[in-house]
């Protein structure tokens, strides 16, 4: 996203103080001039300044009169947006609306191109000659061609599509030239440690990175870490603190030991190279050494709080939400009041967590809402018609173990046990085995991760919660008095529609 300092506020960012005379001219128009409006649409690389001039040209050329009460002084615009991907448009979508209102009432829509409403197939373009034409509103390129449902705006739209998607294809093998050569990455964002283009170290950055590389060497979890650095006054650029997540993959990511990964796979000379793998050697400043790098990967994955077990600890994981903020509730100790003597009891509980983006402010007994939801499970699988013939379903467990399975053979990979053709194909292999388990539960109803009521009162957490949430995916709570003591009726239930 481009930065707010970045972004146009108004005209006079938009127009060059070049075609600012002509702008002037076409505002200060009398009525009888018909009134536009102009849309610009700016793909990430491209610029305003074209589409200003052959809109300007064509509207004086027109003697079109811009409608400064409408959009920014007669102008809807969007920046760094694709045309293609389907991506929200706040300017698209501030024009419609207008349209749709009535506010462009016999007002023309100018656009340097046709491309620029849309890259689209031609029925996107359908919905919006649909639109126009009922609210009086017609649309013309800076050629004067008018954009409408015919013959030509079809095929113009074939070609557009079919233009951008060879321009895509020109990228990204530019992209992967780029990291083939050892190139530093081209972003918008400045990676943590360096510059915007990466020929300087930001050591005030490095040096918090450095210490946290040093402590998770010598044996110190990441959590602790998070938890140094918070006291240490050490955050992100955004303000908010670091947590487990982020340390991780900083002190994994091969770019600070001078490595060249790309973000997906890539071929080089017939042989696939996985996505984060390094494929180069860049010549950027490094902020680890390759030997401090692989030291830190290899204490990092003996952590067996990064393996690839996907077991749930907790049973209403993912399922709680705050009915305050919308967030998700996660499973904590908390400390209870102190008694006379000083000591306090370590209460377990679901809450709404600042670390996490929510409010805070919301806490629940975790026992209690446990047994509250295995009772209540419990009873909906007494009521299923046929609930001792459910079948139990193991595609989820076969896609984690094929998740697994490419996991294992990437570290084997790394550790110079299989070479990279070896990987490629069983990688290949897993998921295309894995894209076709899920298709299968797409098209098939699921049964129940269990038989009966009864193996379900006797499972594992894991397949207790995947069995209440078949039956409540997602259950607000309301914040109703102080303290953690949970009622039945703080729950909110989303309504479901009858089969």
């Amino acid at each position: 996203m481009a930065s707010t300092a970045r972004r146009p506020k108004g005209t006079d960012d938009l127009f060059p103080p070049a075609l600012r005379a002509d702008r002037d001219y076409l505002l200060n128009l009398d009525e009888s001039a018909r009134p536009c409006v102009f849309y610009f649409r700016k793909s990430v690389g491209d610029d305003f300044a074209t589409q200003v001039m052959r809109c300007l040209q064509y509207a004086r050329s027109a003697n079109l009169r811009l409608d400064p009460t409408l959009g920014v002084g007669g102008v809807f615009f969007d920046e760094d947006k694709s045309g293609m991907k389907n991506v929200e448009r706040l300017g698209y979508d501030r024009l419609m609306s207008g349209v749709m209102r009535g506010d462009l009432k016999d007002h023309f829509v100018i656009v340097r191109d046709q491309d620029r409403l849309s890259r689209k197939e031609s029925s996107v373009l359908e919905e919006y000659h649909i639109i126009t034409e009922l609210a009086k509103v017609r649309t013309f390129e800076s050629t004067g061609r008018e954009i409408k449902d015919d013959i030509a705006t079809g095929v113009i739209g074939v070609v557009n599509r079919a233009e951008a998607k060879i321009t895509a294809a020109r990228q990204r093998a530019k992209k992967e030239f780029r990291a083939i050569s050892g190139m530093p990455p081209a972003g918008r964002i400045r990676k943590t440690g360096y510059s915007a283009d990466y020929t300087a170290i930001n050591w005030e950055e490095a040096k918090i990175l450095r210490r946290a590389r040093n402590k998770a060497v010598s044996g110190q979890s990441l959590h602790s870490i998070c938890e140094d650095m918070l006291r240490r006054g050490d955050v992100k650029r955004s303000g908010k603190p670091y947590i487990v997540s982020d340390i991780s993959r900083l002190l994994r990511d091969p770019t600070y030991a001078g490595y060249r990964v790309f973000k997906r796979d890539i071929e080089v000379e017939g042989i696939v190279i996985p996505k984060g793998t390094p494929v180069s050697k860049g010549s950027w400043p490094k902020i680890f050494t390759e030997d401090e790098h692989h030291e830190v990967v290899k204490h990092l994955s003996k952590n067996k709080a990064w393996a690839t077990e996907n077991k749930a600890k907790y049973l209403l994981s993912g399922i709680l939400v705050c009915a305050e903020c919308g967030t998700t509730m996660a499973h904590q100790p908390k400390i209870g009041k102190k008694h006379k003597d000083g000591s306090a009891n370590i209460l377990h509980v679901y809450s709404c967590h600042k670390k996490r983006g929510g409010c805070g402010k919301l806490s629940r007994n975790a026992r209690a809402l446990d047994k509250f939801f295995i009772e209540l499970t419990y009873q909906a699988i007494l009521r299923l018609p046929d609930a001792t013939e459910q079948v139990v379903d193991n595609t989820g467990n076969e896609i984690t173990r094929l998740e697994a399975k490419i996991s294992t053979a990437i570290q084997a990979f790394k550790d110079d046990i299989i070479n990279i053709a070896e990987l490629a194909d069983i990688k290949q292999d897993a998921q295309e085995k894995i894209s076709a388990l899920k298709k299968d539960q797409v098209k098939r109803r699921q049964p129940l991760p269990v038989d009966d009521a009864e193996s379900f009162m006797q499972a594992e957490v894991a397949k207790k919660r995947d069995t209440i949430r078949r039956f409540f995916p997602r259950v607000g709570v309301k914040r109703v008095g102080s303290g953690v003591r949970f009622k039945p009726d703080q729950l909110v239930f989303p309504e479901h529609e009858e089969d």
